[in-house]
């Protein structure tokens, strides 16, 4: 299998990400990647857009090591802490992919995905900025087609201008009923079984309410 030519020059940890190669794969530079080998459909898939250092993946795959997660994440020195700590509580369902959260339909085939999560991602609050933000209609057009039967999208922020506007495109979209939210996550009946993320542990300590919605496929 082919792999990504990284410049080591560039960050010390693009040398690393190349040592954890059996966990990490970064996309081609022609944008299509050769999945063959790395990506398995044995299991049910659950994927998390923006995974960090993989907290949140490690902790969900220790407790369900029936699914197989995968993890998007641009930031080199995030994708070898991630891989570090799977190896260190020998995980074995957990693969990290060096791309976009946008390009998530080139890894993946239709229908093939159990759930979805978009924990914390950076809400871009300036005006001009707003272009940049990971959720539009058109991403939820084309999760839909990713999800399988009764697959569940999942968000969460901290910031409540980000957060309405998702909420009203999930709900204008036709695509998704929504089956749980809540305005302050840690202090609603979801937060039993909910897993935190590097982000949400922080913004628990300062006392931030944390916004929710779960989503399932029409």
């Amino acid at each position: 299998m082919s792999r990504r030519t990284f410049n080591p020059n560039l960050n010390p940890y693009v040398a690393k990400v190349q040592e954890h190669s059996d966990i990490i794969m970064a996309q081609h530079d022609d944008g299509v990647p050769d999945t063959e080998g790395f990506i398995s459909l044995s299991k049910p898939i659950v994927v998390d857009l923006g995974c960090g250092a993989g907290n949140f993946l490690r902790d969900y795959a220790l407790l369900f090591p029936e699914y197989n997660f995968y993890g998007f994440e641009l930031r080199y020195k995030r994708l070898v802490k991630g891989a570090l700590k799977f190896k260190k509580h020998n995980i074995p369902n957990v693969r990290l992919i060096q791309a976009r959260a946008e390009d998530l339909a080139l890894w993946f085939p239709q229908g093939s995905l159990k759930e979805v999560y978009v924990n914390f991602p950076d809400p871009w609050p300036k005006t001009r900025h707003l272009k940049h933000r990971l959720i539009t209609p058109g991403f939820l057009e084309r999760l839909s087609g990713l999800l399988e039967e009764n697959g569940t999208f999942v968000f969460k922020t901290d910031h409540r201008e980000y957060f309405d506007p998702v909420k009203s495109l999930i709900e204008s979209s036709g695509l998704f009923e929504v089956t749980g939210y809540s305005e302050d996550l840690h202090h609603s009946p979801f937060n039993e079984q909910n897993i935190p993320t590097e982000f949400e542990l922080l913004f628990k300590t300062k006392g931030y309410p944390i916004y929710y919605i779960k989503s399932e496929l029409r």
